[in-house]
């Protein structure tokens, strides 16, 4: 087949999204009352590693239709930032060692200065002793030794001085390095915070309705890879079911709410009544309301249609494609 053949086929086919003939609409199952979740944000930055992913694969999916508490966890996606534990790891394991090496030299210096102190003080309370000999010496070495002892004084000042301000010094030292090894700590939390965004959980009570994944045709499964923002499931208040379809602009003046429709699955062909509950206000892209911007038709406009059944069907499940037509009164 040649590109011109492949190109007219696509124009020639019909619109995921809208209708296949002129009374048939597109549309899938969703649950009634729900609150819908979606994929988080796929990224991750702690320091000096950031990761983005467009797209992650869902490894854990809580069965649909099953009753869930809050807090409990429905999906989990693949985490691709695992290797930067080890890294914030090392990174913790170098600052600590930085942090020990600070604290030993600074006490090492210290230690130093203070000997040497005390030696000046040593010197200088002998200088003193030698001054108290001043009447029984010449005048020459009782100058010689008011010289020597000043001396001594000023070295003991000088020394005292040289020790507080290394003292200080060491302190800022080893106070930034424990702030470099509170912060590398952090980064582990960072880490956990960001891991655990991968997981979406249960705001409330209630019962697990896969969503449609419109890319496949299908209710969104384990294994699919699904992009942030993404409708993954819905938490309904009960396992009512609702049909949610999309009705091109020119088509709007057959809708009313109230008005009947026939829903037909893709699987069986079985057909149920439903009533029309909401119509939105303003007309949407196609390719938003199906979450596929990929679409032929994704940049026309549509309006979504909410319609509850009148019987909840039985062996229906959130999630599946059917068709949807107008039943036109007589």
């Amino acid at each position: 087949m040649n590109r011109r053949t492949l190109l007219l086929g696509l124009l020639a086919a019909p619109a995921f999204g809208f209708e296949d003939n002129k009374d048939l609409f597109q549309g899938f199952l969703a649950a009634a009352s729900a609150t819908d979740l979606y994929a988080p944000e796929f990224s991750f930055r702690v320091g000096g590693w950031n990761s983005n992913w467009g797209r992650c694969k869902i490894l854990e999916l809580a069965p649909d239709g099953k009753e869930v508490k809050a807090d409990a966890i429905i999906a989990r996606f693949e985490f691709g930032a695992r290797d930067a534990l080890q890294w914030i790891t090392d990174r913790i394991r170098r600052a600590s060692a930085e942090a020990n090496e600070s604290r030993i030299n600074g006490e090492q210096a210290l230690e130093t200065l203070a000997i040497e102190q005390r030696r000046k003080e040593i010197e200088n309370r002998l200088a003193g002793v030698d001054l108290g000999k001043e009447r029984a010496v010449s005048r020459r070495s009782a100058e010689l030794y008011k010289i020597v002892q000043k001396v001594a004084e000023f070295e003991v000042g000088a020394a005292t001085e040289r020790l507080e301000a290394i003292r200080r010094t060491k302190q800022a030292e080893l106070e930034f390095h424990e702030r470099n090894v509170a912060h590398t700590n952090d980064e582990l939390t960072t880490y956990a915070f960001y891991e655990k965004r991968f997981q979406v959980v249960a705001p409330r009570d209630g019962v697990v309705r896969h969503a449609f994944n419109p890319r496949e045709r299908r209710k969104v499964q384990k294994g699919d890879a699904l992009e942030s923002g993404q409708r993954i499931v819905a938490l309904a208040t009960d396992a009512t079911l609702a049909v949610r379809f999309f009705v091109p602009e020119h088509r709007m003046n057959e809708l009313k709410e109230g008005g009947e429709i026939t829903v037909q699955t893709q699987a069986s062909g079985e057909e149920f009544k439903a009533k029309i509950q909401r119509i939105d206000f303003f007309p949407q892209e196609i390719g938003f309301l199906m979450e596929n911007e990929a679409l032929p038709n994704a940049r026309e406009k549509a309006f979504a249609v909410k319609a509850i059944f009148e019987t909840t069907p039985q062996g229906l499940a959130a999630g599946s494609e059917v068709k949807v037509k107008l039943v036109r009164p007589r």
